[in-house]
């Protein structure tokens, strides 16, 4: 939106913003293994398309950068108010203006507001007795702390979708030991994550059209509407043969999910 607003010709305008730094999801997420599950072919602005993602799944260190060269490539960067939350937002019907209150305490008034929040900016902490009273160091995922020194400690981690198939095998490298609790069962498909070539990459930055023709090969494979149904069995396949690497079947039954692939988002991951 910025972009665009400044494309046209607009100066007047703020993009209010409580986190740091841009980036939104990207600034906030930072935990071992954090990356994009879309492919970073896909995972760019059209009319800012990076030619040179350095592998197929961007990890989260090279989307945030790319996000901070958009702001600065733009100009936005003297449009942001970072660390500033927008608390409430009042429209006055008379003088036909919003005027909007800021964490900081200032106001703010304009013409048109855009709500651009996003989703899952409200991290959500599991409401379990005695949580309050834990003693030992505990943190959501998108609030990493990398102060926090996980070697050879016993560590719990809540929950088994897309976050937790990145971090986990990550942490056990390192912790002592590693509890996952899980609530649902998801569909775990294998991710092509081999960074691309020197090769590769000089030609991607050397030919102008290889970038969008993957890009365009990326997005119709995808198929439109109906692909989930029609890529189901073979996914199923191919998650079933996956999970043999766990040989305890009773376990292995518990891991499996009881719904289709593609009801739920599926997960990619190799570990």
């Amino acid at each position: 939106m910025g972009i665009r607003l400044a494309g046209a010709g607009f100066e007047r305008f703020e993009i209010l913003e409580q986190a740091g730094g841009v980036g939104g999801t990207w600034y906030h997420n930072r935990y071992p293994g954090c990356g994009c599950d879309v492919p970073s072919q896909l995972y760019s602005f059209s009319f800012e398309l990076k030619r040179d993602w350095s592998r197929p799944y961007a990890p989260q260190p090279e989307i945030l950068a790319y996000l901070e060269h958009c702001a600065a490539k733009y100009g936005l960067l003297p449009h942001c108010r970072f660390g500033d939350a927008v608390r409430r937002a009042r429209w006055d019907e008379a003088a036909a203006h919003w005027t909007l209150e800021l964490a900081s305490g200032r106001t703010l008034d304009a013409d048109v507001v855009v709500s651009a929040i996003g989703m899952f900016n409200e991290i959500v902490i599991p409401d379990i007795p005695g949580l309050d009273s834990f003693a030992g160091a505990c943190f959501h995922s998108s609030r990493w702390r990398p102060d926090h020194d996980l070697s050879g400690e016993t560590v719990g981690v809540i929950g088994s979708a897309a976050s937790a198939v990145q971090l986990v095998p990550e942490i056990v490298k390192q912790a002592g030991h590693v509890q996952l609790f899980q609530r649902t069962a998801n569909w775990v498909a294998p991710r092509q994550e081999d960074p691309y070539t020197q090769e590769q990459l000089e030609h991607f930055r050397s030919d102008p059209t290889a970038a969008p023709a993957l890009r365009q090969q990326i997005f119709d494979s995808f198929g439109g509407p109906g692909i989930f149904e029609g890529l189901r069995a073979d996914m199923e396949v191919a998650c079933r043969a996956s999970m043999r690497v766990v040989e305890d079947p009773a376990l292995r039954a518990r891991l499996l999910p009881d719904h289709p692939w593609g009801c739920k988002r599926p997960l990619l991951s190799n570990a």
